[in-house]
Protein backbone atom coordinates (compact mmCIF):
# COMPACT_ATOMS: atom_id res chain seq x y z
CA UNK A 1 0.00 0.00 0.00
CA UNK A 2 1.51 3.45 -0.83
CA UNK A 3 0.47 4.87 1.80
CA UNK A 4 1.78 8.24 2.39
CA UNK A 5 3.13 8.61 -1.05
CA UNK A 6 3.27 12.14 -2.72
CA UNK A 7 2.21 12.29 -6.41
CA UNK A 8 3.41 14.94 -8.54
CA UNK A 9 2.66 15.76 -11.92
CA UNK A 10 4.54 18.07 -14.02
CA UNK A 11 2.81 18.64 -17.63
CA UNK A 12 5.93 19.87 -19.77
CA UNK A 13 5.15 22.79 -21.96
CA UNK A 14 3.22 25.95 -21.09
CA UNK A 15 0.36 25.01 -22.93
CA UNK A 16 -0.52 21.85 -20.99
CA UNK A 17 -3.15 20.40 -23.65
CA UNK A 18 -1.01 18.18 -26.14
CA UNK A 19 2.17 18.50 -24.08
CA UNK A 20 3.22 14.77 -22.40
CA UNK A 21 2.87 14.38 -18.71
CA UNK A 22 5.19 13.18 -16.52
CA UNK A 23 4.52 11.64 -12.66
CA UNK A 24 6.47 11.16 -9.51
CA UNK A 25 5.72 8.83 -6.32
CA UNK A 26 7.85 9.98 -3.62
CA UNK A 27 7.98 7.47 -0.82
CA UNK A 28 7.94 9.04 2.65
CA UNK A 29 11.53 8.59 3.19
CA UNK A 30 12.10 10.40 -0.48
CA UNK A 31 9.63 13.26 0.98
CA UNK A 32 12.31 13.84 4.28
CA UNK A 33 15.31 13.66 2.02
CA UNK A 34 13.50 16.59 -0.32
CA UNK A 35 11.83 18.78 2.17
CA UNK A 36 15.92 18.78 4.14
CA UNK A 37 17.51 20.05 0.73
CA UNK A 38 14.86 22.14 -1.01
CA UNK A 39 13.29 25.50 0.02
CA UNK A 40 11.70 28.16 -1.59
CA UNK A 41 14.69 29.71 -3.21
CA UNK A 42 15.55 26.99 -5.59
CA UNK A 43 13.64 24.11 -7.76
CA UNK A 44 14.70 21.14 -9.55
CA UNK A 45 12.89 20.71 -13.18
CA UNK A 46 13.50 17.66 -15.31
CA UNK A 47 13.29 18.33 -19.22
CA UNK A 48 13.13 15.52 -21.51
CA UNK A 49 14.72 16.47 -24.98
CA UNK A 50 14.83 14.49 -28.05
CA UNK A 51 18.70 13.68 -29.35
CA UNK A 52 20.04 13.41 -32.75
CA UNK A 53 18.71 10.13 -33.41
CA UNK A 54 15.64 10.23 -32.04
CA UNK A 55 15.97 9.37 -28.68
CA UNK A 56 14.69 10.82 -25.50
CA UNK A 57 17.39 12.63 -23.48
CA UNK A 58 16.11 13.48 -19.72
CA UNK A 59 18.10 15.66 -17.71
CA UNK A 60 18.02 17.23 -14.12
CA UNK A 61 18.34 21.12 -13.88
CA UNK A 62 18.82 22.85 -10.55
CA UNK A 63 21.28 24.70 -8.59
CA UNK A 64 25.35 23.72 -9.51
CA UNK A 65 25.40 22.55 -5.43
CA UNK A 66 22.28 20.79 -5.65
CA UNK A 67 23.25 19.14 -8.93
CA UNK A 68 26.63 17.95 -7.81
CA UNK A 69 25.09 16.78 -4.20
CA UNK A 70 22.68 14.60 -5.95
CA UNK A 71 25.97 13.18 -8.53
CA UNK A 72 27.92 12.02 -5.33
CA UNK A 73 25.58 10.43 -3.76
CA UNK A 74 25.03 8.89 -6.83
CA UNK A 75 21.24 9.88 -7.37
CA UNK A 76 19.39 8.57 -10.38
CA UNK A 77 16.49 10.29 -12.44
CA UNK A 78 14.47 7.81 -13.66
CA UNK A 79 11.64 8.12 -15.80
CA UNK A 80 9.63 5.74 -17.84
CA UNK A 81 7.80 6.42 -21.02
CA UNK A 82 5.18 4.60 -21.94
CA UNK A 83 2.52 5.40 -25.03
CA UNK A 84 -0.31 7.04 -23.25
CA UNK A 85 -2.80 5.14 -25.57
CA UNK A 86 -5.80 7.69 -25.84
CA UNK A 87 -3.91 9.80 -28.94
CA UNK A 88 -4.17 6.74 -31.00
CA UNK A 89 -7.71 5.06 -30.23
CA UNK A 90 -10.44 5.97 -31.85
CA UNK A 91 -13.05 7.92 -30.84
CA UNK A 92 -15.21 4.85 -30.94
CA UNK A 93 -13.07 3.29 -28.54
CA UNK A 94 -13.81 6.16 -25.85
CA UNK A 95 -17.43 5.44 -26.38
CA UNK A 96 -17.07 1.82 -25.38
CA UNK A 97 -19.37 1.90 -22.72
CA UNK A 98 -22.34 3.18 -24.08
CA UNK A 99 -25.02 4.62 -21.29
CA UNK A 100 -28.35 3.35 -21.61
CA UNK A 101 -31.61 5.85 -20.55
CA UNK A 102 -32.27 3.39 -17.86
CA UNK A 103 -28.41 3.48 -16.45
CA UNK A 104 -28.44 7.51 -17.47
CA UNK A 105 -31.38 8.45 -15.47
CA UNK A 106 -29.97 6.27 -12.55
CA UNK A 107 -26.74 8.41 -12.53
CA UNK A 108 -28.67 11.69 -12.44
CA UNK A 109 -30.86 9.95 -9.63
CA UNK A 110 -27.62 9.33 -7.61
CA UNK A 111 -26.28 12.67 -8.07
CA UNK A 112 -30.02 14.57 -6.46
CA UNK A 113 -28.34 17.56 -8.27
CA UNK A 114 -29.83 21.01 -6.75
CA UNK A 115 -29.50 24.64 -7.74
CA UNK A 116 -26.06 26.00 -7.59
CA UNK A 117 -24.37 22.86 -7.25
CA UNK A 118 -20.55 22.21 -8.04
CA UNK A 119 -20.14 19.31 -9.29
CA UNK A 120 -16.44 17.58 -10.51
CA UNK A 121 -16.69 15.29 -13.11
CA UNK A 122 -13.21 13.30 -12.69
CA UNK A 123 -11.75 11.51 -15.31
CA UNK A 124 -13.69 13.10 -17.80
CA UNK A 125 -12.69 11.62 -21.06
CA UNK A 126 -14.18 13.78 -24.05
CA UNK A 127 -17.21 15.03 -21.68
CA UNK A 128 -19.73 12.39 -22.15
CA UNK A 129 -21.09 12.86 -18.41
CA UNK A 130 -20.66 16.75 -18.37
CA UNK A 131 -22.75 16.67 -21.42
CA UNK A 132 -25.39 14.67 -19.96
CA UNK A 133 -25.26 17.21 -16.78
CA UNK A 134 -25.76 20.23 -19.25
CA UNK A 135 -28.45 18.64 -20.89
CA UNK A 136 -29.98 18.02 -17.12
CA UNK A 137 -29.98 21.80 -15.89
CA UNK A 138 -30.99 22.41 -18.87
CA UNK A 139 -34.50 20.76 -18.58
CA UNK A 140 -34.85 21.23 -15.28
CA UNK A 141 -33.72 25.28 -15.46
CA UNK A 142 -31.10 24.51 -13.14
CA UNK A 143 -28.23 26.09 -12.96
CA UNK A 144 -24.55 24.00 -12.13
CA UNK A 145 -21.07 24.78 -11.75
CA UNK A 146 -19.78 22.11 -13.33
CA UNK A 147 -15.57 21.19 -13.40
CA UNK A 148 -13.60 18.76 -15.53
CA UNK A 149 -10.42 16.73 -14.99
CA UNK A 150 -8.59 14.42 -16.73
CA UNK A 151 -4.99 13.29 -17.05
CA UNK A 152 -5.05 12.82 -20.97
CA UNK A 153 -4.20 15.84 -22.82
CA UNK A 154 -5.83 13.63 -25.98
CA UNK A 155 -9.27 13.04 -24.00
CA UNK A 156 -9.76 16.42 -23.36
CA UNK A 157 -8.97 17.76 -26.75
CA UNK A 158 -12.30 16.01 -27.75
CA UNK A 159 -14.34 17.83 -25.77
CA UNK A 160 -17.59 19.49 -27.78
CA UNK A 161 -17.29 22.95 -28.06
CA UNK A 162 -19.99 23.96 -26.58
CA UNK A 163 -19.40 22.13 -23.40
CA UNK A 164 -16.37 23.72 -22.91
CA UNK A 165 -17.56 27.10 -22.73
CA UNK A 166 -20.14 26.21 -20.60
CA UNK A 167 -17.97 24.61 -18.11
CA UNK A 168 -16.41 26.47 -15.26
CA UNK A 169 -13.10 24.60 -15.94
CA UNK A 170 -11.52 21.82 -17.71
CA UNK A 171 -8.42 20.98 -15.45
CA UNK A 172 -5.59 18.67 -16.34
CA UNK A 173 -5.19 16.56 -13.30
CA UNK A 174 -4.22 13.35 -12.07
CA UNK A 175 -7.05 11.73 -9.73
CA UNK A 176 -4.38 10.21 -7.11
CA UNK A 177 -3.55 14.39 -6.97
CA UNK A 178 -5.95 16.61 -7.10
CA UNK A 179 -5.83 20.46 -7.98
CA UNK A 180 -8.05 21.68 -6.26
CA UNK A 181 -8.85 23.43 -2.43
CA UNK A 182 -10.14 21.13 -0.06
CA UNK A 183 -14.15 20.77 0.25
CA UNK A 184 -14.85 22.80 -3.05
CA UNK A 185 -17.39 20.50 -4.56
CA UNK A 186 -20.92 19.32 -3.59
CA UNK A 187 -20.97 16.14 -5.53
CA UNK A 188 -18.22 14.67 -7.44
CA UNK A 189 -19.06 11.51 -10.29
CA UNK A 190 -16.46 8.93 -11.41
CA UNK A 191 -17.98 7.14 -14.65
CA UNK A 192 -15.26 4.13 -15.79
CA UNK A 193 -12.15 5.83 -14.70
CA UNK A 194 -10.67 4.07 -11.20
CA UNK A 195 -9.96 0.93 -12.97
CA UNK A 196 -7.46 2.97 -15.51
CA UNK A 197 -5.41 3.68 -11.97
CA UNK A 198 -3.40 1.38 -10.49
CA UNK A 199 -4.59 -1.34 -7.58
CA UNK A 200 -1.76 0.28 -4.75
CA UNK A 201 -2.93 3.70 -6.39
CA UNK A 202 -7.12 3.89 -6.28
CA UNK A 203 -7.11 4.47 -2.46
CA UNK A 204 -5.30 7.85 -2.91
CA UNK A 205 -8.09 8.57 -5.49
CA UNK A 206 -10.64 7.89 -2.88
CA UNK A 207 -9.13 9.79 -0.29
CA UNK A 208 -8.71 12.94 -2.72
CA UNK A 209 -12.44 12.70 -3.52
CA UNK A 210 -12.88 12.82 0.07
CA UNK A 211 -10.45 15.97 0.56
CA UNK A 212 -12.35 18.17 -2.16
CA UNK A 213 -16.03 17.31 -1.50
CA UNK A 214 -18.02 19.35 1.12
CA UNK A 215 -19.01 17.70 4.35
CA UNK A 216 -22.46 16.02 3.45
CA UNK A 217 -21.20 15.99 -0.18
CA UNK A 218 -21.78 12.73 -2.80
CA UNK A 219 -19.62 10.38 -4.36
CA UNK A 220 -21.22 8.68 -7.44
CA UNK A 221 -19.11 5.82 -9.05
CA UNK A 222 -20.15 4.20 -12.18
CA UNK A 223 -17.35 1.11 -12.85
CA UNK A 224 -17.56 -2.26 -13.91
CA UNK A 225 -17.30 -4.88 -10.94
CA UNK A 226 -16.17 -8.43 -11.07
CA UNK A 227 -18.27 -10.17 -8.84
CA UNK A 228 -15.69 -12.52 -7.65
CA UNK A 229 -11.52 -12.45 -7.82
CA UNK A 230 -11.62 -15.08 -10.22
CA UNK A 231 -13.23 -13.54 -12.55
CA UNK A 232 -11.88 -10.35 -11.48
CA UNK A 233 -8.17 -11.54 -12.60
CA UNK A 234 -9.11 -13.27 -16.05
CA UNK A 235 -11.23 -10.15 -17.16
CA UNK A 236 -8.28 -7.86 -16.49
CA UNK A 237 -5.94 -10.02 -18.53
CA UNK A 238 -8.22 -10.00 -21.08
CA UNK A 239 -8.33 -6.16 -21.35
CA UNK A 240 -4.56 -5.53 -20.41
CA UNK A 241 -4.14 -7.82 -23.41
CA UNK A 242 -6.08 -6.26 -25.81
CA UNK A 243 -4.05 -2.77 -24.78
CA UNK A 244 -0.80 -4.30 -25.19
CA UNK A 245 -1.76 -5.45 -28.81
CA UNK A 246 -2.98 -2.08 -29.43
CA UNK A 247 0.33 -0.37 -28.45
CA UNK A 248 -1.42 1.29 -25.49
CA UNK A 249 1.06 0.24 -22.58
CA UNK A 250 0.06 2.89 -20.02
CA UNK A 251 -3.22 0.79 -20.00
CA UNK A 252 -1.85 -2.54 -20.07
CA UNK A 253 0.32 -1.39 -17.00
CA UNK A 254 -2.32 0.38 -15.09
CA UNK A 255 -5.18 -1.10 -14.92
CA UNK A 256 -7.05 -2.91 -12.06
CA UNK A 257 -10.81 -3.88 -12.28
CA UNK A 258 -11.94 -3.38 -8.67
CA UNK A 259 -14.22 -6.12 -7.26
CA UNK A 260 -17.56 -5.10 -5.73
CA UNK A 261 -16.71 -5.72 -1.91
CA UNK A 262 -13.47 -4.06 -2.62
CA UNK A 263 -15.35 -0.40 -3.09
CA UNK A 264 -16.96 -0.97 -0.52
CA UNK A 265 -13.48 -1.28 1.59
CA UNK A 266 -12.46 1.69 -0.54
CA UNK A 267 -15.16 3.79 0.53
CA UNK A 268 -14.76 2.97 4.13
CA UNK A 269 -10.84 3.41 4.13
CA UNK A 270 -11.05 6.61 2.79
CA UNK A 271 -13.70 8.04 5.45
CA UNK A 272 -16.51 7.84 3.61
CA UNK A 273 -20.37 6.85 5.06
CA UNK A 274 -22.38 4.39 3.55
CA UNK A 275 -21.96 2.24 0.45
CA UNK A 276 -25.45 2.53 -1.89
CA UNK A 277 -25.90 0.17 -5.05
CA UNK A 278 -27.81 2.67 -7.03
CA UNK A 279 -28.14 0.54 -10.36
CA UNK A 280 -26.55 -2.79 -11.87
CA UNK A 281 -26.80 -4.13 -15.07
CA UNK A 282 -24.63 -6.02 -17.40
CA UNK A 283 -22.07 -5.29 -19.51
CA UNK A 284 -21.21 -7.22 -22.64
CA UNK A 285 -17.36 -7.25 -23.50
CA UNK A 286 -17.01 -7.88 -27.13
CA UNK A 287 -13.50 -8.91 -29.09
CA UNK A 288 -14.65 -7.65 -32.29
CA UNK A 289 -15.65 -4.43 -30.97
CA UNK A 290 -12.17 -3.51 -30.34
CA UNK A 291 -10.94 -4.21 -34.35
CA UNK A 292 -11.35 -0.88 -35.03
CA UNK A 293 -11.56 1.07 -32.09
CA UNK A 294 -8.15 -0.21 -30.59
CA UNK A 295 -6.50 -2.69 -33.11
CA UNK A 296 -6.35 -0.45 -35.92
CA UNK A 297 -8.93 -2.50 -37.77
CA UNK A 298 -6.14 -5.60 -38.03
CA UNK A 299 -7.37 -9.31 -37.93
CA UNK A 300 -4.19 -10.92 -36.86
CA UNK A 301 -4.34 -9.01 -33.91
CA UNK A 302 -7.56 -9.86 -33.06
CA UNK A 303 -7.07 -13.29 -33.75
CA UNK A 304 -4.17 -13.27 -31.04
CA UNK A 305 -6.86 -11.75 -28.78
CA UNK A 306 -9.50 -14.44 -29.16
CA UNK A 307 -7.11 -17.47 -29.49
CA UNK A 308 -5.59 -15.67 -25.76
CA UNK A 309 -8.89 -15.17 -24.27
CA UNK A 310 -9.71 -18.76 -25.02
CA UNK A 311 -6.59 -20.25 -23.09
CA UNK A 312 -7.39 -17.55 -20.24
CA UNK A 313 -11.07 -18.33 -19.58
CA UNK A 314 -11.15 -21.80 -18.03
CA UNK A 315 -14.35 -23.78 -18.91
CA UNK A 316 -15.98 -24.23 -15.47
CA UNK A 317 -15.88 -20.20 -15.44
CA UNK A 318 -17.54 -19.54 -19.07
CA UNK A 319 -21.16 -20.17 -17.52
CA UNK A 320 -20.89 -17.33 -14.93
CA UNK A 321 -19.73 -14.94 -17.64
CA UNK A 322 -21.96 -15.84 -20.27
CA UNK A 323 -19.51 -16.76 -22.81
CA UNK A 324 -20.11 -16.43 -26.48
CA UNK A 325 -17.69 -17.46 -29.25
CA UNK A 326 -18.41 -17.12 -32.33
CA UNK A 327 -14.73 -17.56 -34.19
CA UNK A 328 -14.42 -13.88 -35.26
CA UNK A 329 -15.82 -12.69 -31.68
CA UNK A 330 -15.47 -13.81 -27.94
CA UNK A 331 -18.13 -11.93 -26.05
CA UNK A 332 -18.75 -12.27 -22.21
CA UNK A 333 -20.38 -10.29 -19.37
CA UNK A 334 -19.51 -8.24 -16.10
CA UNK A 335 -21.63 -6.24 -14.06
CA UNK A 336 -21.70 -2.60 -14.41
CA UNK A 337 -22.65 -0.66 -10.85
CA UNK A 338 -23.38 2.85 -9.74
CA UNK A 339 -22.25 3.47 -6.05
CA UNK A 340 -23.12 6.08 -4.22
CA UNK A 341 -21.70 7.34 -0.57
CA UNK A 342 -20.94 9.89 1.41
CA UNK A 343 -18.77 12.46 3.24
CA UNK A 344 -19.62 12.72 6.80
CA UNK A 345 -21.76 16.34 7.72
Amino acid sequence: MRQGRKIVPLNLGSNLIGHPTFTFSLSNEAQVFVSEILDDTFSLRLSVDLGPDGSHIASLHGPPDLVELFASLKLQVRCDIVADGYNVLSHDALDAFVASPESKAKLLEALDLREGNKVLDLMSGSGAVSQLLLEYGDKKSMGLALSMCDTHHSQLKRINSKVRERVVDVTVGDARALPYEKESFDAVVLKMGLHEVPQLDQPLVMRNVFRVLKRGGRFIIWQLLPASGVIQDVFTDIVRKTSMLAGCESQAFNRYFPRQDQISWLFKSAGFRGCEEIFQAEFTYSTRASLGAELGGDSSKLEILNNFARDRVPQELRDSLCWRDTGEDISLKIPACIYRTYKPA
